[in-house]
């Protein structure tokens, strides 16, 4: 019960951050340009997919780390597995980027 508190906290805090991000006015077109030519598309924790959350909760590796930006990665194969790559904020302040496939498997680069 305690990792699903954790994790809903984390929700709630990358949502807000999602807030201020939106209403502060910046030109970031060509950062997303480059994301959708790469096949990757920001969504929002909450659309990750139900076998990711659950890894994310249930795993000790993540304890304490801040949820940051999630995207939807789509590989310009054919038939390829799409993958999510999870930012957080570690204990140090340092942005760890994690991948999963949507099965919730942590895919090893």
């Amino acid at each position: 019960m305690k990792k699903i508190s954790v994790l809903a906290i984390a929700f709630a805090i990358a949502g807000f951050t999602a807030q201020a991000q939106e209403t502060t006015p910046q030109n970031t077109q060509q950062p997303v340009q480059q994301e959708q030519a790469q096949g990757k598309q920001k969504v929002t924790p909450e659309e990750l997919p139900d076998a990711v959350k659950q890894a994310i909760v249930t795993s000790e590796e993540y304890q304490g780390w801040t949820l940051g930006e999630v995207h939807k990665v789509q590989s310009a194969e054919d038939g390829a597995p799409v993958a999510y790559e999870v930012q957080f904020i570690n204990g140090e302040e340092q942005p760890v980027v994690v991948r999963f496939d949507e099965t919730g498997k942590k895919i090893e680069s």
